[in-house]
């Protein structure tokens, strides 16, 4: 009973928990700061920190600090309820991988996986909702739009390696834990190779629209909406949305890191060699994330909504098919 609690403590507080996320979201946010920076031939954060190391945290330690100001209609408690529910789920989600030293998985987890990974953006959907203002109101209107399009299709992304992993022999079933490890070998193979690469070009341009980066920044477009459904938020809650967004990018891209390109694998994390190709594989998810923010425009929301429902969602529909019913050698 207490090695369990303990397990779960560390889990949830240390690692894969709590801080490890909070140090990973500074250090990501940090580099794809950087590294969009020198895409567009500027120099990124600079002064705080050797290289602009610690500008990320002294910007969210400024917002929450910050006066909390909340306008008459809107609720006061409540968002910050339902950042912190977000962040919590996510973090769950980390337990369930082989990152985690006391990883939690079953059989058919990967239905529990799905679940965790709605919170967000239902907490942000609501947030718009939370402080009515036309640009609040129009901001989440657009982000529920796309939503409704990019979760069917950020279901199969997730889904499709299970499926396939599982078909070739990983136990337990359906299970993000076995898929993770079983992935690599998935690539040694002509079926798994396709479905996979497929896989991963909709991974990353699904995650362009929940994460709301460029071309699907809709939802906030400054010229347009203002802030879109963060335009009444400042001070701590604008903090708590920032770090959200923060570990969502760094939870997505481990979870893509592991489904679909094994993780440390063919070693393992805790060998010098597994580590440095985990990392060189998260932060590859990561550049290729930023690659195509820094490379392409805002488009409007009927055509982000199109280019979805025309080229993403049929390739996502594919590798699933193929991931259920294609011979596996």
């Amino acid at each position: 009973m207490l090695y369990d609690v303990l397990s779960i403590l560390i889990n949830t507080i240390v690692f894969p928990g709590l801080v490890f996320v909070g140090i990973a979201a500074w250090l990501t946010q940090w580099f794809y700061r950087k590294l969009y920076a020198r895409m567009q031939n500027r120099v990124g954060p600079r002064f705080i920190g050797p290289r602009g190391l610690l500008q990320p945290l002294a910007d969210f330690l400024k917002l929450l600090f910050k006066e909390d100001i909340v306008t008459v209609v809107a609720r006061e408690k409540e968002p910050i309820l339902m950042l912190s529910l977000s962040i919590g789920a996510l973090i769950a989600l980390l337990s369930m991988l082989p990152l985690s030293p006391f990883p939690l998985y079953t059989e058919n987890d990967i239905i529990l996986a799905i679940y965790l990974t709605l919170w967000p953006p239902v907490a942000l959907i609501l947030l718009g909702f939370m402080a009515p203002n036309p640009y609040t109101v129009i901001g989440s209107s657009r982000y529920m739009s796309l939503i409704i399009v990019c979760e069917p299709i950020w279901l199969m992304t997730i889904l499709t390696p299970v499926v396939l992993a599982t078909r070739s022999g990983a136990t337990p079933a359906y299970s993000i834990f076995s898929a993770s490890l079983y992935a690599w070998k998935l690539w040694m193979n002509p079926i798994g190779a396709i479905v996979l690469a497929l896989t991963l070009f909709t991974a990353v341009m699904v995650l362009q629209c929940k994460l709301m980066l460029k071309p699907f920044d809709i939802p906030e477009a400054e010229t347009e909406i203002v802030a879109g459904l963060f335009t009444e938020y400042s001070g701590p809650k604008l903090a708590y949305i920032i770090m959200l967004h923060d570990v969502e990018l760094v939870v997505y891209a481990l979870l893509v890191s592991y489904l679909l390109l094994g993780g440390p694998a063919p070693f393992t994390l805790t060998s010098l060699p597994g580590a440095l190709i985990f990392i060189v594989k998260y932060l590859a998810v990561i550049f290729l994330v930023t690659w195509v923010k820094a490379s392409t425009a805002r488009l409007r929301i009927e055509q982000a909504l199109m280019f979805m429902l025309k080229y993403v969602l049929p390739l996502s529909i594919i590798a699933i098919i193929l991931a259920t019913f294609a011979p596996i050698p």
